[in-house]
Protein backbone atom coordinates (compact mmCIF):
# COMPACT_ATOMS: atom_id res chain seq x y z
CA UNK A 1 0.00 0.00 0.00
CA UNK A 2 3.10 2.21 -0.52
CA UNK A 3 2.10 5.64 -2.71
CA UNK A 4 4.80 7.18 -5.25
CA UNK A 5 6.81 9.78 -3.15
CA UNK A 6 4.83 12.95 -4.73
CA UNK A 7 6.77 16.31 -3.83
CA UNK A 8 4.34 18.84 -2.00
CA UNK A 9 3.02 21.37 -4.57
CA UNK A 10 2.75 19.41 -7.50
CA UNK A 11 -1.03 19.08 -7.28
CA UNK A 12 -3.13 16.53 -8.34
CA UNK A 13 -4.95 13.48 -6.88
CA UNK A 14 -2.54 12.31 -5.15
CA UNK A 15 -1.48 15.71 -3.61
CA UNK A 16 -4.94 16.67 -2.64
CA UNK A 17 -5.00 12.91 -0.67
CA UNK A 18 -1.77 14.00 0.98
CA UNK A 19 -3.16 17.43 1.75
CA UNK A 20 -6.28 15.89 2.96
CA UNK A 21 -4.54 13.69 5.44
CA UNK A 22 -2.09 16.11 6.92
CA UNK A 23 -5.33 18.31 7.79
CA UNK A 24 -7.04 15.40 8.94
CA UNK A 25 -4.13 15.16 11.35
CA UNK A 26 -4.33 17.86 12.13
CA UNK A 27 -7.58 18.29 13.40
CA UNK A 28 -7.22 14.84 15.12
CA UNK A 29 -4.65 15.86 17.02
CA UNK A 30 -5.88 19.09 18.11
CA UNK A 31 -8.93 17.28 18.88
CA UNK A 32 -6.83 14.70 21.19
CA UNK A 33 -5.09 16.94 23.25
CA UNK A 34 -6.95 20.18 23.69
CA UNK A 35 -7.03 20.55 27.25
CA UNK A 36 -11.54 19.85 27.11
CA UNK A 37 -10.67 16.69 25.49
CA UNK A 38 -8.07 15.79 28.32
CA UNK A 39 -10.47 16.76 30.70
CA UNK A 40 -13.24 14.46 29.53
CA UNK A 41 -10.99 11.35 29.23
CA UNK A 42 -9.90 12.36 33.12
CA UNK A 43 -13.54 12.52 34.53
CA UNK A 44 -13.88 9.47 32.92
CA UNK A 45 -11.38 7.75 33.86
CA UNK A 46 -12.44 8.45 37.85
CA UNK A 47 -8.92 9.97 38.37
CA UNK A 48 -8.42 13.15 39.66
CA UNK A 49 -5.08 14.38 38.16
CA UNK A 50 -4.02 17.83 36.74
CA UNK A 51 -3.79 18.16 33.02
CA UNK A 52 0.31 18.50 33.75
CA UNK A 53 -0.08 15.33 35.89
CA UNK A 54 -1.83 13.76 33.22
CA UNK A 55 0.49 14.46 30.56
CA UNK A 56 3.52 13.75 32.37
CA UNK A 57 2.02 10.05 33.62
CA UNK A 58 1.46 9.25 29.89
CA UNK A 59 4.80 10.26 28.94
CA UNK A 60 6.75 8.31 31.30
CA UNK A 61 4.77 5.50 30.90
CA UNK A 62 5.85 5.61 27.09
CA UNK A 63 9.41 6.47 27.32
CA UNK A 64 10.59 4.49 30.45
CA UNK A 65 12.81 4.62 32.09
CA UNK A 66 13.59 7.90 31.88
CA UNK A 67 15.77 11.04 32.98
CA UNK A 68 13.20 13.77 33.70
CA UNK A 69 15.55 15.89 31.15
CA UNK A 70 15.43 13.17 28.13
CA UNK A 71 11.53 14.01 29.02
CA UNK A 72 11.71 17.77 28.89
CA UNK A 73 14.00 17.48 25.86
CA UNK A 74 11.08 15.38 23.76
CA UNK A 75 8.14 17.49 25.07
CA UNK A 76 10.43 20.93 24.40
CA UNK A 77 9.92 21.83 28.00
CA UNK A 78 11.87 23.39 30.21
CA UNK A 79 13.18 20.47 33.37
CA UNK A 80 12.31 22.60 35.84
CA UNK A 81 8.42 22.64 34.80
CA UNK A 82 8.59 18.51 34.94
CA UNK A 83 9.25 18.36 38.26
CA UNK A 84 6.32 19.92 40.33
CA UNK A 85 4.20 16.97 38.44
CA UNK A 86 6.96 14.85 38.63
CA UNK A 87 6.48 15.17 42.65
CA UNK A 88 3.02 15.01 42.65
CA UNK A 89 2.88 11.85 41.03
CA UNK A 90 5.57 9.88 42.71
CA UNK A 91 3.55 10.68 46.29
CA UNK A 92 0.37 9.19 44.69
CA UNK A 93 2.95 6.19 43.85
CA UNK A 94 2.13 6.31 40.20
CA UNK A 95 6.23 6.76 39.72
CA UNK A 96 9.21 6.10 40.66
CA UNK A 97 12.80 7.28 40.79
CA UNK A 98 15.76 4.89 40.66
CA UNK A 99 19.43 5.88 40.52
CA UNK A 100 20.36 5.70 36.48
CA UNK A 101 22.76 3.00 36.02
CA UNK A 102 24.78 4.84 33.58
CA UNK A 103 25.28 8.16 35.76
CA UNK A 104 24.69 7.53 39.93
CA UNK A 105 24.39 11.41 39.99
CA UNK A 106 21.12 10.94 37.74
CA UNK A 107 17.59 9.43 38.39
CA UNK A 108 15.48 7.06 36.15
CA UNK A 109 11.54 7.99 36.31
CA UNK A 110 9.39 4.80 35.92
CA UNK A 111 5.58 3.96 35.74
CA UNK A 112 4.99 1.92 39.15
CA UNK A 113 2.07 -0.84 39.06
CA UNK A 114 -0.50 1.42 40.77
CA UNK A 115 0.63 4.10 37.82
CA UNK A 116 0.17 1.39 34.84
CA UNK A 117 -3.48 0.82 36.38
CA UNK A 118 -4.06 4.58 36.21
CA UNK A 119 -2.65 4.58 32.89
CA UNK A 120 -4.59 1.68 31.66
CA UNK A 121 -8.20 3.70 32.98
CA UNK A 122 -6.93 6.96 31.36
CA UNK A 123 -6.09 4.67 28.00
CA UNK A 124 -10.14 2.96 28.26
CA UNK A 125 -11.47 6.71 29.33
CA UNK A 126 -9.59 7.67 26.11
CA UNK A 127 -10.61 4.59 23.58
CA UNK A 128 -14.61 5.21 24.98
CA UNK A 129 -14.02 9.05 23.96
CA UNK A 130 -12.97 7.92 20.40
CA UNK A 131 -15.99 5.62 20.56
CA UNK A 132 -18.32 7.87 20.68
CA UNK A 133 -16.77 10.04 17.91
CA UNK A 134 -17.15 6.74 16.13
CA UNK A 135 -20.93 5.02 16.95
CA UNK A 136 -22.07 5.77 13.41
CA UNK A 137 -19.49 4.62 11.72
CA UNK A 138 -19.45 0.98 10.07
CA UNK A 139 -17.44 -2.10 12.24
CA UNK A 140 -15.09 -2.25 8.40
CA UNK A 141 -14.73 1.20 8.73
CA UNK A 142 -13.51 1.52 11.93
CA UNK A 143 -11.27 -1.85 11.04
CA UNK A 144 -10.13 0.46 8.16
CA UNK A 145 -9.10 3.28 9.62
CA UNK A 146 -7.27 1.28 12.99
CA UNK A 147 -5.33 -0.17 10.11
CA UNK A 148 -4.39 2.38 8.20
CA UNK A 149 -3.21 4.60 11.66
CA UNK A 150 -1.61 1.23 12.51
CA UNK A 151 0.14 1.59 9.83
CA UNK A 152 1.14 5.52 9.87
CA UNK A 153 2.01 4.98 13.52
CA UNK A 154 5.06 2.50 12.31
CA UNK A 155 6.14 4.81 9.79
CA UNK A 156 6.24 7.65 12.48
CA UNK A 157 8.17 5.28 14.73
CA UNK A 158 10.88 4.36 11.69
CA UNK A 159 11.34 7.78 10.84
CA UNK A 160 11.55 9.74 7.30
Amino acid sequence: MRMEHVPAGNGGPAQEALDGVAAALATVGNWMFSPATRRKIMASSGLELSLGDYTLLAQVSLHAPVRLSVLAELMEVDKSTLSPPAKRLESRGFIERRPDPADARAQLVSVTRAGKLAIGKLWKARAAAVAVLLADWEAADVEQLAASLGALSEAIKKGP
